[in-house]
């Protein structure tokens, strides 16, 4: 991206400040929706359900960009105060998340400000040049979940960002086709050996069936056959599991009932026979299928069971022949999704710091002890050896 010039971005009117109504707010978004690329977490399918439960202590800002009297950026930002040590340390600013976990549980990705395409750059500058100004001198904003590998270093090089990275894994669904949907052929072998043998073992108890959920009641039944699986399986490991959250539970209802008869959301369960093998739970948006929550029988076979590789290769040949174009496993290094992807791209999670000496003594400590741990293990290695 390359940086844009002061002229450009005096042209450009922004906002920052208390939201206005909900119902003028998703008349406003959904119309930027028409000149933007939003994915199904910037679309107002996710915003204005996220917004609609939130607390009446969590009060999102807009920051809004016009030009001619034409909105072409808008995004929510949350502020929130971090502490260190007990006390006040800096004001934080949340792109479409709360700073809270127990509502940041949601997981945002494929996140960024929504813009209109033909001027992208210069409206995210002049969106990020207005909250610079605008905000106090101790002030950092996160961006979770970027597309991609996070602003240029040429955006506003004075302020300090660091960048975390992951891989983000998808199967292109194009290339099933070209396959006549033989998607097996497109993994390795120890993958492909692995997921028939699997299948084979799963069709003693009866032949392996996708199910889609075809109306909200169906949906919703389907979501809370995966929860019961999802918590069995966390909290056997010792984890309390996502659907233990209220938050997490209700917001997924309300997505489903707002979005499922828009085509948006699909939740498909997959059987054997009549035994219930897995149930997968995705947002449907522009040919693109983010995968988002699963629930796994383990127990359903003994030996050779493997519910995640054969549910995910079946609804992958599913989603091919409805003709997506994307399957997308998301962010994150789970082995199952190094195994089934064919394409992959970075997701960048950012945080812009405004120059503050309390921000260079911050990162002076975390080098500090970053040395420490280095030194403290190669002491450990010399002693091995």
């Amino acid at each position: 991206m390359n940086s844009s010039t002061s002229e450009e971005i005096a042209a450009i009117d922004v906002f920052l400040g208390p939201m206005p109504a909900l119902a003028e707010l998703e008349a406003e978004w959904q119309a930027l929706e028409v000149f933007a690329e939003p994915s199904f977490f910037t679309s107002w399918s996710w915003i204005g359900c996220w917004l609609a439960l939130l607390p009446a202590n969590v009060k999102p800002q807009w920051l809004r960009a016009r030009q001619s009297g034409r909105t072409v950026g808008l995004a929510l930002l949350v502020r929130r105060t971090r502490q260190r040590f007990g006390l006040p340390f800096c004001d934080s600013w949340h792109l479409h998340e709360t700073g809270d976990p127990d509502y940041d549980i949601l997981t945002i990705e494929h996140n960024g400000f929504l813009l209109d395409t033909v001027l992208a750059d210069v409206v995210r500058e002049a969106m990020l040049v207005h909250w610079v100004k605008h905000t106090s001198g101790a002030s950092e904003l996160l961006l979770p979940g970027q597309a991609g590998s996070g602003l240029s270093e040429q955006t506003l090089p004075t302020l300090y960002r660091g960048n975390r990275t992951r891989t983000s894994y998808g199967v292109n669904l194009e290339a099933v086709r070209e396959r006549q949907g033989d998607y097996l052929a497109l993994l390795s072998s120890n993958t492909r050996s692995q997921i028939r043998r699997s299948i084979k073992e799963y069709q003693t108890i009866g032949p392996l069936v996708v199910h889609e959920a075809q109306d909200v009641a169906q949906a919703h039944h389907f979501l809370s056959r995966l929860a019961e699986m999802h918590q069995q399986h966390w909290v056997e490991r010792g984890e309390p599991g996502a659907f233990s959250n209220p938050f997490f539970k209700r917001f997924h209802e309300r997505l489903i009932e707002e979005n499922l008869p828009r085509g948006q959301i699909q939740i498909l369960r997959i059987s054997a026979g009549e035994r219930d093998m897995a149930y997968l739970y995705s947002f449907v948006k522009s040919g693109r299928i983010y995968f988002y929550q699963s629930g796994f029988d383990y127990r359903l076979i003994e030996k050779h069971g493997r519910p995640g590789l054969v549910a995910h290769a079946l609804a992958v040949q599913h989603n091919a022949a409805l003709g997506h174009m994307v399957y997308d496993f998301m962010a994150g290094d789970s082995r199952y999704k190094l195994n089934l992807a064919t394409i992959n791209e970075p997701m960048t999670w950012s945080t812009l710091r405004k120059p503050a000496w309390r921000f260079r003594m911050e990162h002076a400590l975390r080098e500090w002890r970053y040395r420490m741990k280095a030194k403290k293990a190669a002491k450990c290695e010399e002693v091995e050896a």
